[in-house]
């Protein structure tokens, strides 16, 4: 993410661009991939990466990225104008997405308060609760709280959050503002930012995740990224990072079941009505790419169902008017009669018996 400081000073204000910086700040080039350095395995933006394109999330998932943290919200009434697209993006590239927003409260009213504007924006890209939702706590007037207060204040927050349904919290600081500041506990085990300047091994082993340089670069993308090493699978749980590189538009559609094939590709499950081929419609769409994806909950009666390459329907959706789908993968087709794109959801009804590739134009 970029910052509007310069490493080696500790700044504490606010940033449009989100998530801050650690301790050990020392001054160097952009860091670029090397064996030696901790994982980067998990990457954070916010609108000062709208930039990035789904082509650098592809980018980020083939170098080892499993996850995603997005800000969502700042204070009482700001929302991130890119979210909807990052979202979008990662979830392309197959990776898992979280959230987070950036804190000003320093009351429990307004913790409140803040908590119900983060829900908000997250409930404006995705109905899934299986999502880490963050609270970034870094802006100047928190340092002025005492430490008793602002885990009152945290408290509330994540209360609000636990009411809307969101169990999963975590609490994004800096290293020195770490039992000074704030406290981590066991809703929130902690993601750390502590930059050393020769970033190596593991640091904050009891966190769920350290944050270790801001100025990170991956291959083809020329932009200083923030990545965090991950210590365990929290962040991970929203959605898979297995992201699938077939591209053969020629492979024969699946048989029916309920178990994953190799390279993301979705077992699918039939419909009661009889399947209906047409060799016509699966070779007028070529596969783009193929990837899994969290769970989201929709409802449609619009279009139907097919195999991944459109050849065998398996079902009307009007037919089965009541059925809740929930999400696992999704696949970008390009139609060949008309030169256009189109993003296909593999979904499963939510007892298990009926699936399959429906628009996600269709899905509500």
């Amino acid at each position: 993410m970029r910052k509007s400081f310069k490493r080696g000073a500790v700044i504490l204000g606010l940033f449009a661009g989100g998530i801050l910086f650690g301790t050990n700040a020392t001054a160097h080039a952009a860091l670029t991939p090397s064996s030696t350095q901790p994982g980067a395995n998990m990457v954070d933006v916010s609108s000062w990466q709208g930039n990035l394109t789904a082509a650098d999330y592809q980018t980020l998932a083939q170098n080892g990225v499993k996850a995603v943290t997005i800000k969502a919200s700042e204070g009482t009434g700001y929302i991130n104008p890119y979210l909807s697209q990052q979202v979008q993006y990662a979830q392309q590239a197959g990776l898992s997405i979280n959230f987070y927003h950036f804190v000003h409260f320093t009351t429990t009213d307004q913790a409140a308060q803040e908590a119900q504007n983060f829900m908000n924006a997250v409930q404006s890209v995705t109905s899934s609760k299986d999502v880490v939702m963050v609270a970034d706590f870094e802006s100047s007037e928190l340092g002025g709280i005492s430490k008793a207060n602002n885990d009152a204040n945290l408290a509330a927050f994540d209360s609000a959050l636990n009411q809307g349904g969101y169990n999963k919290t975590d609490l994004y600081t800096m290293a020195s503002w770490l039992g000074v500041k704030i406290d981590t506990n066991a809703s929130n085990q902690g993601w750390i930012a502590d930059y050393p300047a020769t970033p190596t091994g593991s640091k904050h082993p009891s966190a769920n995740a350290w944050q270790w340089a801001s100025d990170y670069r991956f291959p083809n993308i020329n932009q200083n990224l923030d990545v965090s090493q991950l210590n365990n699978s929290f962040y991970l749980n929203s959605g898979s990072a297995a992201a699938s590189t077939n591209t053969n538009a020629n492979s024969s559609s699946a048989s029916s079941g309920s178990s994953s094939k190799n390279d993301g590709e979705i077992v699918k499950i039939p419909g009661p009505s009889g399947k209906q081929y047409s060799a016509a419609r699966s070779a007028s769409v070529k596969l783009v790419w193929r990837a899994n994806m969290g769970k989201h909950y929709y409802t449609t009666t619009k279009g139907a169902r097919y195999s991944k390459h459109l050849g065998t329907r398996y079902g009307y959706n009007s037919e089965l008017p009541n059925v809740t789908w929930v999400t696992d993968a999704h696949e970008k087709l390009y139609k060949k009669n008309t030169g256009n794109y189109a993003i296909y959801y593999h979904v499963r009804s939510t007892v298990g018996n009926h699936g399959g590739w429906i628009w996600r134009g269709y899905l509500n």
